[in-house]
């Protein structure tokens, strides 16, 4: 019986090799899973966690616009309340009236969302989504009516589009 002897560079060699394969197994997963992990980002929405992309918070009125809204200038420029009215009215709001401040108070900020204690949760799921900045003000009026006082940084409302567009279907 023969026995082939090693020495010990060949002993080391072998386990260089060794040590090199398992680094370029390592390194293959882990850019293969890079690679998945990207694909995810890129697929389509459906396939993505979290919500729909087109889903949008609620900011249109209740059906058949059981409140009324009323729009106040108190900004000093002229046109602004009827301007705001407008925009609104786009939304499918009830529109009561419009005119200058009853209260006669000037904002110099975006302005207040009055409101009595059956206007609150109207005031504060409808209204101030589209009005982000002005006060949340409870006054002690009877109904649900909501006023919107416009003040001279009052944002621009978008008017609400004329139709839906079609979405593809999340889940």
């Amino acid at each position: 019986m023969s026995y082939v002897r090693d020495n010990g560079l060949a002993r080391a060699r072998k386990r260089r090799e060794r040590r090199s394969i398992a680094i370029l197994v390592f390194c293959a997963l882990l850019v293969l899973g890079a690679i998945v992990f990207a694909a995810t980002f890129i697929s389509s929405p459906s396939k993505q966690s979290g919500p729909c992309p087109n889903e949008t918070v609620s900011s249109a009125p209740p059906e058949s616009a059981s409140f009324t809204l009323n729009v106040y200038n108190a900004s000093g420029s002229k046109g602004a309340a009827a301007t705001a009215a407008e925009a609104l009215r786009t939304h499918g709001f009830r529109m009561g009236a419009v005119g200058n401040d009853p209260y006669q108070h000037s904002e110099d900020g975006v302005g207040e969302v009055r409101f009595g204690p059956d206007g609150a949760a109207l005031a504060k799921r409808y209204v101030a989504t589209l009005v982000p900045g002005a006060k949340l003000v409870q006054d002690g009026r009877d109904g649900n009516s909501v006023d919107v006082v416009v003040g001279s940084s009052f944002p621009t409302i978008a008017a609400a589009p004329a139709s839906p567009s079609p979405s593809p279907v999340c889940k």
